[in-house]
């Protein structure tokens, strides 16, 4: 009996030393993976060019530690009360006249921004993409962008969406250095899309003797004179009497159909310039001094000019 109880003894205390060498153990340290960080914010305006008394709104995007993007939460401050105010909600409303700083700031002080412009009430002479009516939303007058390529405007007789209502109209298949529409008092509208960017009042700064693609101001940017490119074929370039963009507004042009070394004379009396993509950078040969008086009895005819003029439009899929 006493042999029997020992061995039963030395069973439960083996059968004991076993089970606690079974029991798992939690590894030191572990726990829930760390949430991911914000890294970066971008913030958006639905418009950041507004008048006096209107509203839009801000959001912002944040760029996360493990590389995704979402939103998230953020507060939102102006660096100028007295030109727009925001709320708790992302509304910006535009009190006077200038610029303001629209700033959001996560709780870890991550920081993204957005400047905002506000213009005094009444017609705009700084819009961007949309239809606006010519008088009341938009003032008329000379306008400037650097748009990308794709670019679509419209100047309008009226708001029927048909061909007829087309005054002008451009599609820009290149990206300009800069780009000019004249919009009259007479015309009822104006539309562009975001790809024609802001339009605004005032042209880029200086001169220079090599010509970029895009439209340009004879004498303020454009010095008169011979200049000379290597084009591409389909390159397209006019000599303007205006920026209405019609045929009317053209005193020479050329499609170049084969390519290769052209020549052009932009002359003191020309108001404007317009090369594409195509044409390349044209650079200054002879300075067109000399020219001031002399008439222009050189270039295409009337019928030349129209022809040149439609081969441009269908290059560009208008019509």
């Amino acid at each position: 009996m006493f042999r029997s109880a020992v061995v039963l003894a030395s069973l439960v205390l083996v059968a004991s030393a076993c089970g606690k060498s079974s029991s798992p153990t939690s590894p030191s340290g572990s726990g829930a993976p760390s949430a991911p960080t914000v890294t970066t914010l971008s913030v958006t305006a639905g418009s950041r060019d507004l008048q006096v008394g209107e509203s839009t709104t801000v959001t912002a995007t944040a760029t996360f530690s493990n590389g995704t993007k979402g939103p998230t939460t953020v507060s939102w401050e102006t660096d100028n009360a007295t030109v727009a105010t925001v709320s708790e909600a992302g509304r910006v409303t535009a009190v006077g006249p200038g610029s303001a700083t629209i700033i959001a700031r996560t709780p870890n002080n991550v920081v993204g921004t957005v400047l905002v412009t506000v213009s005094p009430a009444g017609p705009r002479t700084r819009f961007g993409a949309g239809s606006h009516r010519v008088g009341t939303d938009i003032a008329p007058g000379r306008y400037f962008s650097n748009p990308r390529n794709g670019c679509y405007w419209e100047r309008v007789s009226g708001f029927g969406g048909s061909l007829s209502e087309i005054i002008a109209n451009d599609f820009v298949g290149y990206d300009p250095a800069q780009y000019i529409v004249d919009i009259l008092p007479s015309d009822v509208g104006f539309e562009s899309d975001t790809d024609c960017g802001t339009w605004d009042v005032t042209p880029l700064a200086g001169s220079s003797t090599t010509i970029r693609p895009g439209v340009w101001l004879v004498g303020s940017q454009v010095p008169p004179g011979t200049y000379v490119t290597n084009a591409s074929p389909g390159c397209y370039w006019e000599r303007l009497r205006d920026f209405q963009h019609q045929l009317r507004s053209i005193v020479s042009n050329e499609f170049v159909s084969n390519g290769g070394r052209i020549r052009v004379t932009i002359r003191p009396g020309d108001v404007g310039f317009q090369t594409d993509g195509d044409c390349g950078t044209w650079t200054l040969e002879s300075s067109g001094a000399s020219l001031a008086g002399v008439p222009d009895e050189s270039g295409p005819s009337p019928a030349e000019i129209a022809v040149n003029f439609d081969r441009a439009r269908r290059k560009k899929g208008l019509r």
